[in-house]
């Protein structure tokens, strides 16, 4: 035996030798004089690494060792982030409007959206957690984020203010809007889009818009969305995920995207980002609101990053903006698209649904090769609808419309937009009528 060993350690000895010259051979002679003892030496570290990378990440115990950018993260979210993976019941059938920042800090005004929920078939609220101007509506705990919060937080305090709408059993949607913020943009110009010429850049109605390749503004937004999850939201829903549309464009000068790769990546990079961070790290439920147009055009990203193919794989939902008014006069054969919700909105939930299933499709042909790429569930769709006059007076009957016309067409519910947050309450069914839709 003794021999045998002697032998297989002439020949590691060798190999060391030859590979790497004199300090192979200080190896190999310390090899040669300490044997089995320096190979478990060497090999035991490498063992409980390989243990520990074994284990799933959400098992793992909290250690030293970070990922690149980790620790730039905590400085807007603090020690540990204060997030924990809770259960988050999802209404088989979202039915949710929209609430403004001010709306929510209105007591008459916050009341009657509340009984509105609480007396129809609606289930859901979508609540901005920033004000107009992109400062945070609420009061945070990560003291990293207290300088970026309003004077006096419309929402104040998130767990007092998620407390009662969740004790109603009202689904809480944390809205934030990303990359057009103003108040981020004053308070670091240096991440914001700057125009050629000198000074911050602003679109056609002056507002300041930030870089969407900046990572800093990544983490950022990731902090807030946190924070939101820690005080009650049940998902986290990122609007304004886009490079602008509207401005002088060619003035733009960009800190940080080189125009060199694709805005489409770029954007795809701040999904898989978004999607990385807290849906696979905390299992927080996550949303995304597109273009209506990403349903309809799938083969260019409208020259500001959206592709639906790209946000499928790393959402739960996808809130595309189909308001038929804002499609143009001739849209698929229709003189005035807003004069024709229902079709509108089927049609482009049955255009979007041939990229869900071209994805799902490539990803069973790749199971079968051994190879996945994507997740074993791709986000649905949960369209904004239209509640509010614009190329149309709209009755409570063309509101109907687009409900019947989501459901119809695959989706799972629907969130309905008015930015003044005043609804037709007759569109909506009573809590307890029956109807032939659900």
């Amino acid at each position: 035996m003794r021999q045998a060993n002697r032998i297989r350690l002439g020949g590691v000895q060798r190999r060391l030798s030859r590979h790497f010259g004199r300090w192979g051979e200080v190896i190999a002679g310390r090899l040669r004089r300490q044997g089995v003892w320096l190979v478990l030496l060497i090999a035991a570290p490498l063992a409980v690494y390989f243990a520990f990378e074994a284990v799933p990440e959400e098992f793992r115990p909290r250690i030293a060792v970070e990922r690149p950018g980790e620790a730039a993260l905590r400085a807007y979210s603090g020690p540990g982030n204060g997030v924990e993976r809770r259960p988050v019941s999802i209404p088989d059938l979202v039915k949710g409007v929209y609430m403004s920042a001010s709306t929510a800090g209105y007591g008459s005004r916050y009341s009657e959206l509340v009984r509105l929920v609480e007396e129809t078939e609606l289930n859901t609220l979508v609540v901005d957690v920033k004000n107009h101007r992109g400062e945070l509506a609420f009061r945070p705990k990560a003291p990293a984020l207290q300088p970026y919060s309003e004077e006096r937080p419309q929402l104040g305090d998130l767990e007092e203010f998620t407390r009662p709408l969740r004790e109603k059993g009202i689904y809480l949607i944390a809205r934030i809007f990303v990359f057009q913020d103003p108040a981020y943009a004053e308070r670091h110009p240096e991440w914001a889009l700057q125009r050629q010429w000198g000074g911050v850049w602003t679109d056609y109605r002056g507002v300041k818009w930030l870089d969407p390749a900046s990572q800093e503004v990544w983490k950022y937004n990731v902090a807030v969305a946190r924070e939101a999850f820690r005080g009650g939201f049940d998902e986290i829903q990122f609007d304004y995920i886009r490079f602008p549309s509207d401005g002088n464009m060619s003035s733009i000068s960009y800190p940080v995207y080189d125009g060199q790769v694709a805005k489409r990546q770029v954007i795809k990079d701040f999904f898989r980002f978004l999607d990385n961070q807290l849906r696979v790290r905390y299992g927080i439920p996550i949303s995304a609101d597109l273009f209506g147009l990403t349903m309809w055009n799938h083969e260019s990203d409208l020259n500001i990053g959206q592709m639906l193919a790209d946000a499928l794989p790393h959402f739960d939902f996808i809130s595309p903006m189909v308001y038929p008014s804002h499609y143009p006069a001739g849209f698929n054969g229709l003189e005035n698209p807003a004069a024709f919700p229902y079709a509108v909105i089927k049609d482009n939930l049955e255009r979007g649904a041939l990229v869900y299933e071209a994805l799902r499709a490539a990803e069973e042909a790749r199971d079968g090769e051994g190879e996945s790429y994507l997740p074993q569930r791709l986000g649905t769709i949960r369209p904004w609808l239209q509640d509010f006059d614009l190329g149309a007076v709209y009755t409570a009957s063309m509101v109907r419309d687009q409900m019947r016309a989501s459901l119809e067409g695959g989706a799972s519910g629907w969130l309905l937009w008015n930015a003044r947050n005043v609804y037709t309450e007759g569109a909506l069914n009573k809590t307890g009528t029956e109807t032939a839709l659900h």
